[in-house]
């Protein structure tokens, strides 16, 4: 028996699923479009990455990129202390924190999903259950499982109520459901700001999921990534002019700005994720930080399992220079929240126009939008032998709209991400990046429409 026969129950598990998203993703990643070089690659609107301040972090980078002796040596793998010392200086400037957070309550790994997985580890057992409210990043599910061999269990949470307290009722009923199968539900994971809607959960809505959490002695993993990079409604008297009904906005409180924590839930519970990707646009860097005042114990177990998470040296001390550079990073976190609101403004502007419905949003990268009619419109035109024409939306499946985004990459040449991928509730919504620079989202956002609205049939 050759060698490629003999891999690990986990292996064969984790290569044995369908891997055509996989080879979608690195075809965005791999042919990407360049208006002079490369104008039939592929736009990439799907990918979260921030590209507005390109030039500015840019800038920054070189001018403190020296490889010095020190560079060249093995260090702390929770990460070098005064790059620890620079990120608490993060929290305590930026997150409203009720107490001061100290380095040795944070460790440094090569990035959210890295840090994701190692929460897990230390947290979770094989098969056991996490909690995440649908519609969600749908990299949690790798993230959980592919080593650690948690699963994900969606929790149906109609748009409507993703910011509202009531949605603890479907938190209780998929909680006994996994209970009447035998399965053991061990941490939920909240994602504020809320990805994919762009929405900010309101305190109520916290409270209610911690203490949920508390009573059912589940931990509590809260995904802060985006924290920095919110930019309407930012607080109570700054909220801004809503856009409809739907858009409701609670500023940004991170976990820990609570001065009362410990009356939700026990505290030593909780566990924070942040990082370099998202709000300061370095997400190749590949640089997060899991953080923890209130529970040692969990603390030293992260850190048994950090050689495992290693970062270079070199970018530990480049980061500790930047994130140290108090001026430097005020201004960038004021101009990072200053273009995603001019981007922002430009592309709902341009859906309006192009009568495609979103979900009104005021953090993060993304919208989260209504494709219906152009979905309709794919459909019948790419309708397989024996398949007749569709009258209406309330037709289409999740299939559908599965063929449409591969073909969407594959011929359209325009990368977003689909809905069915982040568990939507209803096939015909995909989440579209907006943080880059306009001329190139316009041409994606033109392809998108043309592609999906005028489309030949797949050869």
């Amino acid at each position: 028996m050759s060698g490629e026969h003999l891999l690990s129950k986990l292996a064969i598990k984790n290569t044995s699923g369908d891997l055509e998203a996989l080879l979608a993703f690195k075809s965005a990643t791999k042919d990407q479009y360049d208006e002079l070089t490369n104008p039939s690659g592929v736009l990439n609107l799907g990918v979260a990455v921030n590209k507005l301040q390109e030039e500015v972090i840019l800038k920054k980078l070189n001018s403190v990129n020296q490889v010095v002796k020190e560079d060249l040596e093995y260090f702390d793998p929770t990460g070098t202390l005064p790059f620890r010392e620079a990120i608490a200086d993060i929290f305590n400037r930026h997150f409203n924190v009720h107490k001061q957070v100290e380095s040795d309550q944070i460790m440094v790994v090569n990035g959210v999903t890295s840090g994701i997985d190692v929460i897990t580890s230390v947290l979770c057992d094989p098969g056991d259950a996490i909690l995440v409210s649908e519609p969600y990043y749908s990299m949690f599910v790798t993230d959980v499982s592919l080593r650690a061999q948690a699963e994900v269990h969606g929790v149906q949470v109609p748009l409507e109520e993703i910011q509202l307290p009531s949605q603890v009722t479907y938190y209780e009923q998929k909680l006994k459901e996994l209970a009447s199968k035998g399965i053991k539900t061990k941490m939920i994971i909240i994602c504020n700001p809320h990805n994919p809607t762009g929405k900010c959960y309101s305190r109520k809505a916290i409270g209610a999921l911690l203490r949920f959490a508390n009573e059912n002695q589940l931990f509590v993993l809260m995904d802060e990534i985006y924290a920095l990079s919110v930019y309407r409604g930012k607080d109570v008297s700054s909220a801004g002019t809503v856009e409809s009904s739907d858009d409701v906005l609670f500023p940004f409180e991170s976990i820990l700005s609570w001065s009362n924590l410990e009356e939700f839930i026990d505290p030593s519970l909780v566990v924070i994720v942040h990082g370099l990707s998202k709000d300061f646009c370095m997400n190749g860097f590949r640089i997060g930080w899991i953080v923890s005042p209130w529970n040692k114990n969990f603390m030293e177990a992260v850190s048994v399992t950090s050689v495992f998470s290693y970062q270079a040296s070199l970018v530990n001390s480049m980061m500790a220079k930047v994130l140290g550079d108090r001026e430097f990073i005020d201004g960038f976190i004021n101009l990072v929240s200053t273009n995603l609101l001019d981007a922002y403004n430009k592309t709902t502007s341009y859906l309006k126009q192009n009568n495609i419905p979103y979900t009104p949003a005021q953090a993060g990268h993304f919208l989260w939008i209504n494709i219906k009619e152009p979905l309709l419109t794919w459909k019948n035109n790419n309708l397989k032998p024996g398949e007749a024409r569709l009258t209406s939306t309330d037709q289409l499946t999740f299939d559908d709209e599965y063929a449409m985004w591969l073909d969407t990459v594959n011929r359209g040449r325009i990368y977003i991400t689909a809905g069915v991928n982040f568990k939507a509730s209803e096939p015909g919504w995909a989440r579209i990046i907006f943080a880059q620079p306009w001329d190139k989202l316009k041409v994606g956002l033109d392809r998108l429409l043309a592609f999906t609205t005028s489309s030949e049939p797949q050869s």
